[in-house]
């Protein structure tokens, strides 16, 4: 009599699977070797596979880890070329790295600790891990040592002892998108159809074997895991932003994934077997963003960075960027031509939550049609003195980070841009460009904030890549205070919240286009541009001046004003004016001088005249 337990078998092994998504391959981009690194590491191929071991349910020890990290990828290169790069990439770091300030690390001490263990010997994946977290102790999101194998190549699987910073991009690994709430639990805003674990927008991972995220995440990082995926913050908001989006694309980690369901309420505790059955990637492009109607987003797979629309039942332009590089100059230029042009506009969005970086002049063709007057941005500072961390001197002229405005054009509506911890390197910078548009008004969280330029360092091996930061950023009107690591501040702290995603409203775009249509009433043009003819705020003269300068305005009737001064992160400066006025023209007088009596730094400020029909904002640029 024949066995039909083989069959059986079989049978029982394919039903489920008969039942799963067919999902396919990540698309990858032409052209992605002239994309920056942080774009083109996402998409780097995972040619390793090691043996690993499939927990059931708990979560490891530090000691576990370090186990298994040795047992993964072998012993690795002699001792002698391990130290050899550790030492290329210490020295250069304590030499030349211009992003000590505002950083709290000892470098001589890391120096001492990790260089006798490798001398010790280590195995491969703890050296890579060392050099991963020796660069993390930087908190400078283009600084990073790598080996290819272990942090490039190596397929996620479950018990790989591989962690995951970050989560934008392509999330196949976990097939959804997740964002932080402000209890540090992850809201599902974005995922594949059919999700083995039947996740749905609205739900929210709250962590692993019944341990929170926000605790696992710190444990792991304690355990010191070789690190990959895309990067971390430099600002303390960023940095952890950075970490807690990783959730998801960490489940290889763990055994159960605790996950509260916005239908009713309860947690689950699910099993990730289905996950571990499925055992292929999920396609999904995530960004931190929900579809907004009548603006189709940019298509990276065709190349295009740009895109742009009109929000539908509305008079809103919208414009989304997703980097600097590629054919984003002309696409962006084209974009902003369009909503200025083409359309009569109440306002306009730029959606730079997911951001790249690249090339920052790509932005300035665009910008010149935004703005009408050149300003200068920031400047770049690199090192001065090896043996001095803090020690800085000029590198490359300001002059290059001038906004290109065009006295014959301006967009002089409301202009809202929406920032995140998802745009870094000139994505920030460009972000920061905004800044000093009079218009502008900024929705979200902090952006990455690396305001530095990276150089690439070669350690003398193939299989490791290295760079790290060689000049730090500042505001040309306030030298000496560098960006790195500072929080980029918003004007409305605002993002996702699960009932607008399961509705398919994107919280920020809300908070944006309701801050746009307040400008308006029952008339055709904003009110904080000229509300009627006879009103107005004249350009102040002269302009630029040192140390005075005149502001002008007209009143058709009699009301009480206010005349302030601004810096250009939007702090008040000066209260120039507060009292009541009958109509006419009159005038107010700025010495350049604070509240407190003490003169300014030279750079952009800004003056806002307030009546109870008018609010209109100018720019102006004192030079010291």
């Amino acid at each position: 009599m024949k066995s039909y337990l083989p069959i059986i078998c079989l049978i029982f092994w394919l039903l489920p699977n008969l039942f799963l998504p067919a999902y396919g391959q990540l698309p990858i981009p032409q052209n992605i070797e002239s994309a920056p690194y942080f774009f083109q590491k996402q998409f780097f191929p995972k040619t390793y596979n090691p043996s690993h071991i499939i927990k059931n349910s708990g979560h490891y020890t530090k000691k576990d880890w370090a186990a298994i990290i040795d047992s993964t990828w072998g012993p690795g290169l002699p001792t002698n070329e391990k130290l050899q790069i550790f030492d290329i990439f210490w020295n250069n770091i304590d030499w030349y790295f211009a992003c000590f300030q505002d950083l709290d690390v000892n470098w001589d001490s890391l120096r001492t600790v990790y260089r006798s263990e490798i001398a010790d010997t280590v195995s491969r994946g703890r050296f890579a891990a060392i050099m991963n977290h020796l660069a993390l102790a930087l908190k400078e999101a283009h600084t990073n040592c790598e080996d290819k194998l272990v942090n490039w190549n190596t397929a996620l699987a479950p018990g790989v002892p591989l962690l995951v910073v970050g989560g934008w991009g392509e999330n196949g690994h976990f097939g959804a998108g997740l964002t932080p709430l402000p209890d540090s639990s992850l809201l599902v805003y974005k995922v594949v159809p059919d999700h083995p674990l039947s996740l749905v927008p609205g739900d929210i991972v709250l962590g692993y074997d019944k341990v929170p995220w926000k605790v696992l995440y710190k444990e792991l990082l304690a355990a010191q895991l070789p690190i990959c995926g895309w990067w971390w913050g430099c600002s303390e908001s960023a940095y952890v932003h950075s970490w807690l989006i990783s959730a998801g694309m960490n489940w290889h980690l763990f055994g159960t994934i605790d996950v509260k369901k916005y239908a009713n309420g309860d947690t689950v505790h699910l099993s990730l077997r289905p996950l571990i059955r499925l055992n292929k990637e999920m396609p999904i492009f995530c960004t931190e963003q929900l579809d907004i109607p009548g603006v189709p987003m940019p298509n990276y797979t065709a190349q295009n960075l740009c895109s742009y629309g009109i929000v539908d039942g509305t008079r809103i332009g919208y414009i989304y960027v997703w980097g600097w590089f590629w054919n984003v100059e002309t696409e962006f230029l084209n974009a902003v031509s369009a909503i200025m042009n083409n359309y009569e506009t109440r306002g306009l969005i730029i959606d730079f939550r997911i951001n790249y970086g690249g090339n920052i002049f790509l932005s300035n063709p665009g910008l010149s049609l935004l703005f009408n007057t050149q300003d200068t941005t920031i400047g770049l500072d690199k090192r001065s003195d090896p043996f001095n961390h803090l020690a800085m001197m000029p590198w490359g002229p300001s002059s290059r980070y001038i906004i290109p405005g065009d006295s014959a054009t301006f967009y002089n509506k409301p202009i809202a841009i929406l920032v995140g911890p998802g745009a870094l390197s000139s994505g920030d910078q460009v972000a920061l460009r905004m800044k000093f548009h009079p218009m502008a008004k900024f929705f979200g969280k902090s952006t990455t904030a690396a305001f530095n330029s990276p150089t690439e360092l070669d350690l003398g091996n193939q299989d490791w890549y290295c760079r790290y930061a060689v000049a730090d950023a500042y505001l040309v009107n306030n030298p000496g205070h560098y960006l790195t690591h500072d929080e980029f501040g918003v004007d409305e702290d605002v993002w996702l919240t699960p009932d607008d995603v399961v509705q398919g409203f994107d919280t920020v775009v809300k908070a944006a286009i309701t801050w746009i249509e307040s400008h308006y009433t029952n008339l055709e043009e904003p009110s904080n541009v000229q509300l009627a003819s006879d009103y107005k705020l004249f350009q102040n003269y002269p302009n630029p001046f040192n140390p005075s300068t005149t502001i002008t305005f007209d009143l058709p009737k009699t009301g009480f004003v206010e005349l302030d001064v601004y810096n250009i992160m939007g702090q008040s400066i000066r209260k120039l004016v507060a009292k009541e006025y009958i109509a006419g023209r009159h005038t107010a007088v700025w010495d350049g001088k604070d509240d407190n009596g003490l003169a300014v730094t030279g750079g952009v400020y800004l003056y806002r005249i307030q009546t109870d029909d008018l609010t209109a904002t100018r720019k102006m640029i004192l030079i010291r």
